[in-house]
């Protein structure tokens, strides 16, 4: 008789009974040689696709923040540090509404893949320091450029006092990690919902978006109602999704999950790598990203 596949048993629960963690994350990026958008490799500084990105400080992260306070979310905002050197009334802005502030490297013209495990150190120092000089706190997550890691990036965040890291992509739901001896929480990369994905060289829409988002929400949701803990993560970046042909979409997911706000758990990453950390039956696995 066919008994159906058997899962492990469920250790995964979120506060209150709650069904599903979502979180909901802005992408704040700046560069200094060209952005996504008429990406062209034979221009050593492309001004155009610059201008581009620099839409993302100078309107998108506002319409971001308008969104979040008339749909009473706090949101986790991932933002390097040259966008924190061009645009530190947003980050304050940000701070001020109590968004959590987490680090996204120095600037999306590298990855931590270009750079030795020492300058990655000085490239999580560096942007720890601008974040904090900017805002007064130190951010306490990291999700790098393009998420592009190495076997040494945990441990060097780990060490470096982070609490949540935010590019692996190994698990739908997250967990704890032990790195050089430190505990540290893993939020997995889940595209699910991710307007770079719907953007399509600017020729993408609304419905696209959201779709992908719907569909992903509702069968996690169900898996939920059946006993397992799910984790729905929507992503916007300033300078793609904050433009009204997406910001809409946006918005749309928002209020979707706010219809089953007693079975959702809407926290900032920082909270989830709190609730995380602090959980007694989550035991912390071993780090090896190479076996």
């Amino acid at each position: 008789m066919h008994r159906g596949v058997q899962w492990p048993q469920p250790t995964l629960e979120w506060p209150d009974g709650r069904r599903v963690c979502c979180t909901f994350r802005v992408a704040y990026e700046a560069f200094r040689k060209s952005g996504r958008f008429k990406k062209d490799s034979k221009i050593p500084v492309n001004v155009a696709s610059l201008s581009h990105a620099n839409y993302g400080g100078a309107v998108g992260i506002w319409r971001l923040m308008d969104i979040f306070d008339r749909n009473g979310i706090k949101a986790t905002v991932g933002a390097n540090g040259l966008a924190v050197e061009k645009w530190p009334e947003t980050i304050q802005a940000l701070h001020r509404a109590g968004h959590e502030i987490a680090s996204h490297g120095m600037t999306n013209d590298h990855h931590m893949t270009d750079l030795s495990p020492d300058e990655q150190r000085e490239e999580v120092r560096g942007c720890t320091r601008v974040i904090e000089a900017c805002v007064g706190v130190r951010p306490v997550g990291w999700a790098g450029q393009g998420n592009l890691h190495t076997a040494e990036t945990l441990g060097i965040l780990a060490e470096e006092g982070y609490r949540w890291f935010g590019d692996a992509f190994d698990d739908d739901v997250p967990y704890v990690a032990e790195a050089n001896g430190r505990r540290i929480a893993v939020i997995p990369k889940l595209n699910y919902a991710n307007d770079w994905r719907a953007w399509s060289g600017g020729l993408g829409n609304a419905s696209t978006y959201f779709e992908g988002f719907k569909t992903s929400f509702d069968f996690i949701f169900q898996e939920g109602l059946r006993g397992r803990a799910g984790a729905m993560d929507v992503i916007v970046h300033a300078e793609l999704g904050g433009r009204p042909n997406i910001a809409v979409a946006f918005e749309q997911m928002i209020r979707y999950v706010k219809q089953y706000q007693d079975e959702v758990w809407i926290p900032t990453r920082r909270e989830l790598a709190d609730y995380l950390l602090s959980a007694s039956n989550l035991p912390a696995e071993p780090y090896r990203p190479l076996d």
